[in-house]
C-alpha cells in the first residue's frame, strides 16, 4: 500500500491528521510506504494507491471546512482500501 499525505505544519489540526494516519497504520501493523509532503495546503490530502481522499466525497459538509477530512473520514478512507471493500 502507498500512501501520499500532503499538509501544512503550521496547521496544528494537519499535524493531528499526520500523527493520527501513523498511529492508525502503526496500531494495525499495516505495512504501507508512506510519503509525506509537507506543503503549504489549507487542507490535508490523503492518497491511498493513488485514490485521493476528497474523490469519495460527493458533497461538502455544511461546515467551514467543507472539504477538511476529520481522522474518522481519513480512518474510514483507509479501512477501506486495507479490506477493499469499495461500496
Amino acid at each position: 500500500m502507498e500512501i501520499e499525505f500532503i499538509y501544512s505544519n503550521q496547521d496544528p489540526r494537519q499535524a493531528e491528521a499526520r500523527d493520527f494516519l501513523r498511529r492508525f497504520l502503526r496500531e494495525r501493523g499495516v505495512l504501507a510506504n508512506i510519503v509525506e509532503s509537507e506543503q503549504p495546503v489549507k487542507s490535508p490530502t490523503v492518497i491511498v494507491d493513488g485514490q485521493a481522499l476528497k474523490d469519495e466525497r460527493r458533497k461538502a459538509r455544511n461546515m467551514p471546512e467543507k472539504m477538511y477530512p476529520a481522522t474518522s473520514d481519513i480512518a474510514r478512507f483507509l479501512e477501506k482500501h486495507l479490506w477493499g471493500a469499495w461500496t
